[in-house]
Protein backbone atom coordinates (compact mmCIF):
# COMPACT_ATOMS: atom_id res chain seq x y z
CA UNK A 1 0.00 0.00 0.00
CA UNK A 2 2.84 2.41 0.73
CA UNK A 3 4.23 1.86 -2.74
CA UNK A 4 0.98 2.85 -4.44
CA UNK A 5 0.83 6.24 -2.65
CA UNK A 6 -2.95 6.19 -2.97
CA UNK A 7 -2.80 5.86 -6.76
CA UNK A 8 -4.19 2.30 -6.80
CA UNK A 9 -7.20 0.76 -5.16
CA UNK A 10 -6.27 -2.17 -2.92
CA UNK A 11 -8.93 -4.84 -2.40
CA UNK A 12 -8.59 -7.07 0.67
CA UNK A 13 -9.56 -10.64 -0.28
CA UNK A 14 -9.80 -13.93 1.54
CA UNK A 15 -10.64 -15.00 5.05
CA UNK A 16 -13.05 -12.22 5.99
CA UNK A 17 -15.46 -13.75 8.50
CA UNK A 18 -15.50 -11.12 11.28
CA UNK A 19 -15.39 -7.33 11.62
CA UNK A 20 -11.86 -7.72 12.96
CA UNK A 21 -10.78 -9.55 9.79
CA UNK A 22 -12.10 -6.72 7.61
CA UNK A 23 -10.69 -4.02 9.89
CA UNK A 24 -7.21 -5.51 9.77
CA UNK A 25 -7.25 -5.44 5.96
CA UNK A 26 -8.47 -1.83 6.01
CA UNK A 27 -5.78 -0.73 8.47
CA UNK A 28 -3.20 -2.44 6.26
CA UNK A 29 -4.25 -0.41 3.21
CA UNK A 30 -7.35 -1.97 1.65
CA UNK A 31 -10.04 0.49 0.69
CA UNK A 32 -12.36 -2.29 -0.49
CA UNK A 33 -13.07 -5.70 1.04
CA UNK A 34 -14.18 -8.80 -0.88
CA UNK A 35 -16.34 -11.07 1.27
CA UNK A 36 -17.24 -14.01 -0.96
CA UNK A 37 -15.83 -16.74 1.31
CA UNK A 38 -17.56 -15.33 4.38
CA UNK A 39 -20.86 -15.16 2.51
CA UNK A 40 -20.50 -18.75 1.30
CA UNK A 41 -19.95 -20.10 4.81
CA UNK A 42 -22.01 -17.63 6.88
CA UNK A 43 -24.67 -16.44 4.43
CA UNK A 44 -25.51 -12.89 3.33
CA UNK A 45 -26.28 -11.80 6.90
CA UNK A 46 -22.52 -11.72 7.51
CA UNK A 47 -22.43 -8.40 5.62
CA UNK A 48 -24.60 -6.60 8.21
CA UNK A 49 -22.69 -8.19 11.07
CA UNK A 50 -19.36 -7.04 9.65
CA UNK A 51 -20.64 -3.53 8.85
CA UNK A 52 -22.02 -3.08 12.37
CA UNK A 53 -18.80 -4.40 13.88
CA UNK A 54 -16.70 -2.09 11.72
CA UNK A 55 -18.65 0.90 13.01
CA UNK A 56 -17.92 -0.16 16.61
CA UNK A 57 -14.20 -0.64 15.85
CA UNK A 58 -13.93 2.71 14.08
CA UNK A 59 -15.61 4.52 16.98
CA UNK A 60 -13.41 2.68 19.49
CA UNK A 61 -10.30 3.87 17.67
CA UNK A 62 -11.51 7.44 17.20
CA UNK A 63 -12.10 7.36 13.44
CA UNK A 64 -15.05 9.17 11.89
CA UNK A 65 -14.97 7.21 8.63
CA UNK A 66 -13.49 4.06 7.14
CA UNK A 67 -11.34 6.24 4.88
CA UNK A 68 -9.57 7.59 7.98
CA UNK A 69 -8.51 4.05 8.97
CA UNK A 70 -7.17 2.93 5.57
CA UNK A 71 -3.45 2.25 5.85
CA UNK A 72 -3.06 3.36 9.49
CA UNK A 73 -0.98 0.29 10.38
CA UNK A 74 1.61 0.79 7.64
Amino acid sequence: AKETAGEMTIIGCGGVFTPEDAYRKIRLGSSLIQMITGMIYEGPEVISMINEGLVRLLIRDGFTSITDAVGKDL
